[in-house]
């Protein structure tokens, strides 16, 4: 799973370290439930409970507050819904508050939520509130039946009951992956606890078939008594690695893949190496799982998991510099020496803690009951649920397709020659932000003509940061919108705040082109020519602004996507100089130079934080840049 989230290549299906966990733990839970049942002829589900809360809430507890005192290192972008995700977490429910907010958890632009690693661990506990109680209803129908005819009740029997209502479960939990999955319901599948629990229920079969007793398991004594038994025993483990391995490589996270039953297989894979390495301990799997380093990594495995994501989003490639291996190693480090200090210094000294007069239960709900407080008072109302990529934050895809008026807007109407300077603003987002946080500006009057996502270049798909997605249909009747608006405003100046998405990935001629191509670059040469006719028409004086540098998100190993590389923003930015040169009463306002003083993207110019999320203007760059862009107007 690190592998995947820092990008190494091969390690696609990494999510699938997940599904191995949800085997284990099924596997191991039910063993030990149903070893309690056969020594002592109950299951105490508060003591169950209790040493769940010990090992799972202290660290979990600990790692929600340090994201949210350290949110500034974070991407701003990841941000959006913090508090909110905060809480499920420690309620056990991350995973239905992201399958409620339809969060991408495969294709996301943005950063995904700080966060979003503990929809498993809403999962795990789930089942730990629901199996030990199913069991124990197992158990008392066992007993009330052996009663009713004079039988006596056994564990054996319980045990056999446990595997049909896991196996049953299973099947049916593998099923509905299976057959409801789609690319519209695909996240609902990944997160769906429904439809999760086949992994942890395929895990808890082979326990309850396989495992008599926890005590002759750690003994290495187990049901696989024959050599050939013992055989099947040590084979077995490499057969589910080479399963696991190639589903790694392999498998992509799409609907395909959860169609064909990839969830059901790697569980089955997995079990073929969890259960066989418990029954059989002197195979070659096992033995190599248990050489010390890799039992030291087990026992902080839990830690590993808890930090890891909010430390590969903190430690990125524009705090660093670095990018791919030497990226993946700093973060693996940080992650390890925070995890081991989670797990000697809070993990193990509350495990260990036994206090004689205390109920421990109450303790833990009191635990998460502050812990939700604390967030509340920590962490802002942040803008809630999903945003379309490239829109600025709290921007909805209503105001993509209905551009907003900005407060400091007159209407459009007939041309007064007492009115205000004039002028029509067109673009796209970055626009948008400017005229939406726009301060009062006597003597002026701006008219927002922008419209977020909008590129000069119709009719196309494109990729942006890392999606392939379709150019809505109003961005392509910009001609003869831009006509009709610039003869109904008659501006003093026509303001066009253009380019970021000229520098995406697109499909031209049937093909995927980028700015650089000859060919596309015609094109877009061709259109860009259009655009500065159309708004000239009517002899108003054109301003065009150069695209700034930036950085809207980062690929796993660190390294920027392809619209927020330098080369692509100078390439257009040289194509936009060579056209306006060519057309008189057009001028160049020169954005990039005014955010990026330095040549290079920055959050902060002049002290001021200038981007909200690597490419839109926060509300105090806005205030900043406005007296500047007057003063070029004028």
């Amino acid at each position: 799973m690190l592998g995947q989230h820092g990008g190494i290549s091969g390690m696609g299906g990494g999510f699938l370290g997940v599904d191995v966990f949800f085997v284990l733990s099924g596997f191991l839970i039910t063993s030990l439930l149903l070893d309690e049942l056969g020594r002592t002829g109950r299951i105490d589900l508060t003591g169950f409970w209790i040493r769940r809360a010990r090992r799972l809430l202290p660290a979990l507890v600990l790692m929600v507050l340090a994201v949210g005192a350290a949110r500034e290192l974070l991407p701003a972008r990841a941000l959006n819904g913090l508090r909110d995700d905060a809480i499920a977490a420690f309620f056990w429910v991350a995973n239905w508050r992201f399958v409620a907010q339809k969060t991408d958890y495969f294709t996301q632009g943005a950063p995904p939520s700080p966060l979003q690693h503990a929809w498993s661990l809403g999962v795990e506990e789930q089942y730990y509130f629901v199996w030990p109680v199913l069991l124990i209803a197992v158990t008392l129908l066992s007993a009330w039946r052996a009663k009713r005819y004079f039988m006596r009740a056994t564990v054996g029997g319980v045990r056999f009951a446990v595997f049909l209502i896991a196996t049953v479960g299973a099947l049916a939990s593998a099923t509905a992956a299976i057959v409801f999955v789609s690319d519209a319901t695909r996240d609902r599948i990944y997160f769906g606890t429904d439809t999760r629990a086949q992994a942890l229920l395929v895990g808890s079969a082979a326990a309850a078939l396989l495992v008599r007793d926890w005590q002759s398991l750690n003994r290495g004594w187990c049901l696989i008594r024959s050599r050939w038994g013992r055989r099947v025993a040590r084979a077995l483990p490499v057969l589910g690695l080479g399963g696991l391995a190639a589903a790694t490589y392999y498998a992509t996270g799409s609907a395909g893949d959860f169609r064909h039953g990839l969830l059901i297989g790697v569980a089955i894979a997995a079990v073929l190496v969890v259960a066989p390495v418990a029954l059989e301990q002197r195979g070659l799997v096992a033995r190599v799982l248990a050489m010390p380093p890799l039992v030291w990594l087990g026992a902080i495995s839990y830690g590993v998991y808890l930090w890891h994501w909010p430390i590969f989003l903190a430690l990125n490639g524009e705090l660093t510099g670095w990018s791919g291996l030497p990226l993946f190693a700093a973060r693996c480090g940080a992650t390890l020496a925070i995890s081991v200090a989670s797990y000697w210094l809070i993990e193990q000294p509350i495990r260990r803690w036994r206090p004689s007069r205390l109920a421990l239960l109450p303790i833990a709900a009191a635990t998460v009951a502050t812990a939700a407080a604390v967030t509340l008072l920590l962490i802002p109302v942040g803008p809630g649920g999903l945003r379309e990529p490239g829109l600025p934050p709290g921007v909805s895809a209503v105001a993509a397709v209905s551009p907003a008026q900005p407060g400091g807007s007159r209407p459009v109407g007939p041309r007064n020659p007492n009115r205000p300077f004039t002028v029509s603003v067109f673009g796209d987002s970055i626009g948008w932000t400017w005229m939406h946080y726009l301060p009062p500006t006597p003597g002026f009057a701006f008219l927002d003509h922008t419209v977020i996502g909008c590129s000069l270049v119709r009719g196309t798909p494109y990729r942006y940061l890392g999606q392939t997605l379709d150019q809505r249909p109003e961005c392509d009747g910009w001609p003869i919108r831009w006509s009709a608006q610039v003869g109904q405003d008659q501006p003093d100046v026509a303001l066009l705040i253009i380019g970021r998405w000229e520098t995406v990935d697109r499909v031209n001629e049937g093909q995927w082109t980028h700015i650089g191509d000859p060919t596309f670059d015609a094109y877009l040469n061709a259109e860009l020519q259009r655009a500065l006719n159309i708004v000239s028409s009517t002899g108003v004086h054109v301003v065009v602004a150069t695209v700034p540098y930036s950085r809207g998100g980062e690929k796993p190993d660190g390294r920027l996507y392809p619209e927020d590389q330098p080369d692509r923003v100078n390439q257009w930015n040289t194509m936009l100089r060579n056209t306006v040169a060519q057309h008189r009463g057009v001028q160049i306002l020169d954005l990039n130079k005014k955010l990026c003083p330095d040549g290079v993207y920055t959050t902060k110019v002049d002290g001021i934080k200038v981007r909200s999320d690597g490419v839109h203007l926060t509300p105090e760059g806005v205030q900043w840049l406005t007296p500047w862009l007057e003063e070029s107007l004028r």
